[in-house]
């Protein structure tokens, strides 16, 4: 295991393509994305025969592990001989995604591993509201859009504090502070302000003419007044504005969220087979009880 450089990396990850015909891979990311995390972050290599992973740190709690495997036995083995040689004082979280049953076949081999299920997360398609819905939700909402815009960059820290009060800092893949401010950068922030402070926020990328809802979240004292129609609404507009026809929205629902899973289901989504494994590895440093987390 060594501290890695793109060119590190990417050799190793060529090579063993080159050499063995692989099945299993939680990167998506593309290579300058790739580059960029390298460059930022102290991140770790590690090789076996048969797979190569990809440590890279988050918000000082855990390495995110990224990983390219040949089979489920070239994984488990890899996997076992990382645990054996790792000297950080830093989780890792394992996760996998893809369609089940493969997905569930995968995480059984972090399972094994000592690894726990921290989430189970859905991938939801929503379809576009028929228009007599959507002409009834802006009149719904109409006094409040004046309050919705994009969010600004010195909003940063308050969007993170949102997001670590609603949502699990490993299981819900909760972003750091450059990732939002950077996010924001791209317009892809909106708030919703009341009382001086964001009431509810929206916090998505967009990609060619997919959205992907990442955070969705309103705080708990405003959650009674549906704010966030308000800015489903605000969004709606913008891209109309723009001419950008937006041919499919994806989010992520708790598969052990039932109620909001079929609240999902009833408005317009559907869950489309693909689901994300977050598990979670600690070292002694860290109890597996609680939550030691922020």
């Amino acid at each position: 295991m060594q501290n890695t450089t793109f060119e590190l990396f990417t050799t190793a990850h060529d090579a063993l393509k080159a050499r063995r015909r692989c099945t299993l891979c939680n990167i998506f990311q593309n290579s300058l994305s790739l580059r960029g995390l390298l460059v930022e972050k102290y991140c770790l290599l590690h090789e076996t025969d048969g797979a190569v992973f990809l440590l890279v740190p988050y918000h000082g709690y855990y390495h995110d592990c990224l990983y390219l495997a040949a089979d489920e036995t070239a994984l488990e083995e890899g996997i076992t001989d990382l645990l054996a040689r790792y000297s950080s004082p830093l989780a890792i979280r394992g996760s996998v995604i893809a369609k089940e049953p493969q997905a569930e076949k995968t995480a059984q081999v972090f399972l094994r591993q000592g690894f726990s299920l921290k989430k189970k997360l859905l991938r939801m398609l929503a379809r576009k509201a028929p228009k007599k819905i959507r002409e009834a939700l802006h009149t719904l909402v109409e006094g409040y859009l004046d309050c919705v815009s994009f969010a600004a960059p010195e909003e940063a820290e308050e969007i993170l504090e949102i997001l670590l009060e609603n949502f699990d800092l490993v299981a819900d893949n909760v972003p750091e502070l450059p990732a939002i401010r950077e996010n924001i950068v791209k317009r892809q922030v909106a708030v919703l302000r009341r009382d001086g402070k964001i009431a509810s926020l929206n916090y998505f990328t967009c990609s060619n003419s997919h959205i992907h809802g990442l955070f969705d979240v309103t705080r708990k004292e405003y959650r009674k007044e549906g704010l966030f129609l308000a800015v489903q609404v605000f969004l709606e507009g913008y891209f109309s504005s723009l001419n950008r026809k937006i041919a499919r929205g994806m989010g992520w629902r708790d598969i052990a969220a039932t109620r909001l899973v079929k609240h999902s289901e009833k408005s317009n989504a559907c869950f489309d087979g693909v689901v994300i494994y977050n598990m979670l590895w600690t070292t002694n440093a860290y109890p597996t009880e609680g939550d030691p987390h922020p």
